[in-house]
C-alpha cells in the first residue's frame, strides 16, 4: 500500500494485519486494514490535531520465518502509534490484548508448512510483554464507538501473539519510551461482529491513541520552549 509522506509534526501510525491462512480464503484483519486506509483519506480520517496522522498499513504474512522480517520493515516507518490486528475464531466481539508471551506453540502449520511447537519466539527474551497502551482507557474508547469490546490476557501461541512479542521487543529496544501499542483481534464470524462495527470500534481507538500522543507531543514541546525561555542568554559585552 501507498505510503503518505510525513509533514513536519504529524504522528505516523502503523496498523498492521495478517494475510489469509489455515485454508481460508480472507481474513477479516485484512478487511477491517482496507477500510481503515479508505477512512484514514476522509476529512475526519484519523485525527491528531489539526493536522491529522499519516497512517501506514502493512499486511503481515503467517510464517514464523518470515515475521520477524517483515515486522522490521514495517517499523522502520518509527511509528508513534502501533495497532496490530489479527482474526480469532474464539472471539465474539472486540477483544484487547494486554499481553504477548515469549512462546510459540503452533495448533496448525503456518503458511510455509512450518509448525514450531512449544518454543521461544525470542531466545533469552523476557517471558512476556504487557501493552504500552493502558487497557481500560482502550477499551472505553473503542466502547465509546458503540462496538462491543473486551479485554484478554491470552493472544494465543500463534502468529498473533508472535508478532504482538516482536512488535513490543523491538520497541521497547528502540531509544526513548516505547510508542502506545496493542494487538486487537477481530472475530472470525461476520454474525459475532459485523465489519463495519469492527472497523467502527478500531478507528475509535485509533483516534484515541492518536489525541494522546498529540497531546503528550504538544506538551513536550510547550516544555522545551519554556525551558529555553528561561535559560540564560549569555553575558552582555561591556
Amino acid at each position: 500500500m501507498k505510503r503518505a509522506a510525513r509533514s513536519p509534526g504529524q504522528p505516523t501510525v502503523l496498523v498492521t494485519a495478517f494475510e489469509p491462512f489455515g485454508g481460508r480464503s480472507i481474513n477479516r484483519s485484512q478487511l477491517v486494514l482496507e477500510h481503515i486506509v479508505r477512512a484514514a483519506g476522509l476529512p475526519k480520517g484519523v485525527r491528531g490535531g489539526a493536522k491529522g496522522a499519516r497512517v501506514v498499513a502493512r499486511t503481515l504474512p503467517v510464517s514464523f520465518s518470515r515475521l520477524g522480517p517483515a515486522l522490521a520493515r514495517a517499523l522502520a516507518c518509527k511509528p508513534d502509534v502501533v495497532l496490530l490486528l489479527g482474526e480469532s475464531r474464539e472471539a465474539e466481539q472486540l477483544r484487547l490484548e494486554r499481553v504477548a508471551v515469549n512462546r510459540i506453540h503452533a495448533r496448525i502449520a503456518d503458511n510455509d508448512g512450518m509448525q514450531p511447537i512449544d518454543r521461544a519466539i525470542v531466545e533469552e527474551g523476557p517471558a512476556a510483554y504487557f501493552s504500552t497502551v493502558r487497557p481500560k482507557s482502550a477499551l472505553v474508547a473503542v466502547r465509546r464507538s458503540g462496538t462491543a469490546a473486551s479485554l484478554s490476557n491470552d493472544a494465543g501461541t500463534f502468529a498473533c501473539n508472535a508478532a504482538y512479542y516482536l512488535a513490543l521487543h523491538r520497541l521497547h529496544r528502540r531509544q526513548g519510551e516505547a510508542p502506545p501499542a496493542i494487538f486487537i483481534h477481530i472475530p472470525t464470524k461476520g454474525r459475532s461482529l459485523a465489519l463495519r462495527d469492527a472497523t467502527r470500534g478500531v478507528l475509535s481507538l485509533l483516534r484515541h491513541l492518536v489525541d494522546q500522543t498529540s497531546r503528550s507531543a504538544s506538551g513536550a514541546r510547550r516544555a522545551a520552549t519554556g525551558n529555553l525561555r528561561a535559560s540564560p542568554a549569555g553575558g552582555r559585552k561591556s
